[in-house]
């Protein structure tokens, strides 16, 4: 279930929407918490104070994590950055995603892996034609950055076409059951 891979690999992972929580906290147990990884976590799909209370919960090394909010509502947060965390406000803003993506892994320097939480959450906040053009900049730029990236899609939201398609952007796609 969670993929073994070298640094700069793409991976899709086509997973069930309940099963979208434990494959995340998986996989930063075994890069973050087992193989000592650094990762940026960016989530369009559950807000960071419900993201940090389960990975606590899971006993993942949260100094290791470096959390990309785009879904909480800035009128719901006191900050617009923290040490652990920059919240973003919305997922229709994929410029702003790809521009503090790219900017927490050169500045943390040490991010050796990209987790997006919900490609298909993007999909229902943005046209298809932009969220494919993300996933082929992001993808390109980690790639370079010799960063591994994991794509999470909901199967049950996304369809055959959308998944070939973004899968075109990817080394490896994986169908989680």
């Amino acid at each position: 279930m969670i993929p073994k891979v070298k640094d700069g690999t793409v991976i899709l992972m086509n997973v069930p929407s309940k099963k979208v929580i434990e494959t995340n906290t998986n996989i930063l147990k075994e890069y973050v918490n087992k193989k000592n990884y650094n990762a940026v976590y960016v989530t369009v799909n559950k807000p960071f104070s419900e993201l940090i209370k389960n990975f606590q919960k899971e006993k993942i090394n949260m100094k290791k994590v470096f959390i990309i909010d785009a879904v909480t509502p800035f009128e719901l947060t006191d900050h617009v950055r923290t040490e652990e965390a920059v919240f973003l406000g919305s997922p229709k803003v994929l410029t702003n995603i790809s521009i503090t993506t790219t900017s927490a892994v050169e500045k943390l320097k040490t991010a050796r892996m990209v987790i997006f939480d919900s490609i298909s959450t993007l999909l229902i906040h943005n046209d298809f034609d932009k969220v494919e053009e993300f996933i082929h900049f992001i993808t390109n730029k980690m790639k370079g950055l010799n960063v591994i990236t994991i794509m999470i899609l909901i199967n049950e939201l996304t369809d055959k076409k959308s998944i070939s398609q973004l899968g075109a952007f990817a080394d490896e796609i994986i169908n989680i059951e």
